[in-house]
């Protein structure tokens, strides 16, 4: 049997469901684009309680994690959330993830539901004794407010001055007069939120289901179904589709999540070497003048086979099929045309790098009178 959030009851009511990383979840409420829409021009609300959330506290949590991510914590000061990656001893991705530092020796690290238990299983390996690291997944439940419309629709529930959040911060405060934890982070490309609510249970659900439904007052509620369409128009990778254990941060155009010159973390040793010359293939977008892409659809150059999507979607802002895709070094220059096999024949398509839509118009950096 799948397992289930704090807030199924209100989804079983009212979405058409899905299993995902085991978990029954909201796939969409209406239609996927009618979501996907409203969070690009308002506001739209996630059940993200499956993704995995471990707190992390003691004397040593800071030299811990320094020593676990290619990220710097120490210099983080407390109140910031953080992209990181976790690595294996070969440099390749187990997962990415937020770290949220709520403390000098107190940090929350935000995981992708599928790997949660591989991630748990490769933190506690690493940490020394008297470190604690508790999973958290249980009694939280996690919310993301997303869109341009998002301030206006969770500041009318908090007495935290959002104005004063900047991105990438979070503040622990009462949402709806449950005690939460608030950050302006999210998957969607737009402004937002993601708020955990402590003390929410699958056995006590009610302080989570209150700051949902409050939410649904102002939010349009979302499945995942928008929450991935979102993800790839603004070029987010999904882990397991679009990067995985095999695949570095140089290959999946993360390197930027590395500190210049840390050394002595997780598979820095690897890196350093992989580093030093460039990919032979790198993680880009693509779109296509026709057709939809999907996963595991080939890539064609001038020479022949340039790669492989690695995720496809119909993308609701441009009305046209977008993907990303690991291409050739040679194949790889943004602008450059390539074929996308589809059922059969070559449809052409243009390299982009993410985010696909006009930044001016969506997403968080957007110019406000739009």
């Amino acid at each position: 049997m799948p397992k289930t959030t704090q807030l199924f009851g209100y989804h079983s009511k009212r979405a058409k469901l899905t299993e995902f990383a085991g978990y029954e979840m909201p796939l969409w409420y209406t239609t996927t684009a009618a979501e996907h829409m409203a969070v690009r021009n308002a506001s739209g609300i996630f059940d993200v309680s499956h993704m995995g959330r471990f707190r992390v506290e003691g004397q040593k949590a800071t030299g811990f994690l320094e020593e676990l991510v290619p990220t710097a914590v120490k210099t983080q000061p407390p109140g910031k959330a953080f992209y990181t990656l976790l690595l294996n001893d070969r440099g390749g991705i187990i997962d990415d993830l937020i770290i949220e530092k709520l403390g000098e020796e107190s940090y929350l690290v935000v995981v992708n539901a599928a790997n949660a238990k591989a991630d748990m299983e490769h933190m506690r390996a690493h940490s020394p004794s008297g470190l604690v690291i508790d999973d958290r997944t249980g009694s939280t439940a996690m919310v993301a407010v997303q869109g341009p419309g998002a301030v206006s629709s969770l500041q009318r529930l908090t007495d935290l001055d959002l104005g004063q959040l900047k991105r990438f911060r979070c503040a622990e405060a009462r949402v709806a007069g449950e005690e939460a934890l608030v950050s302006r982070t999210g998957y969607t490309g737009e402004d937002g939120f993601e708020v955990i609510v402590y003390g929410a249970t699958s056995e006590r659900p009610d302080g989570a289901m209150k700051v949902w439904e409050k939410l649904a007052e102002t939010s349009t509620p979302c499945g995942l179904g928008a929450r991935d369409s979102l993800r790839l128009e603004a070029g987010f990778p999904l882990h397991g589709s679009d990067m995985d254990q095999g695949t570095n941060p140089y290959e999946a155009d993360l390197a930027w999540v590395i500190a210049a010159g840390k050394r002595g973390f997780v598979g820095s040793e690897a890196l350093e070497a992989s580093g030093a010359q460039p990919p032979s293939k790198v993680r880009r977008g693509l779109v296509l003048d026709f057709g939809i892409p999907r996963h595991g659809f080939e890539v064609l150059g001038d020479a022949g086979a340039a790669g492989v999507v690695t995720s496809g979607t119909f993308s609701p802002v441009l009305r046209k099929g977008i993907a990303l895709c690991y291409l050739a070094q040679g194949s790889s220059e943004p602008g450059s045309r390539v074929g996308v096999t589809i059922r059969g024949s070559s449809q052409p398509a243009s390299v982009t790098k993410p985010p696909f839509y006009d930044e001016r118009s969506y997403g968080w950096k957007r110019q406000k009178d739009n």
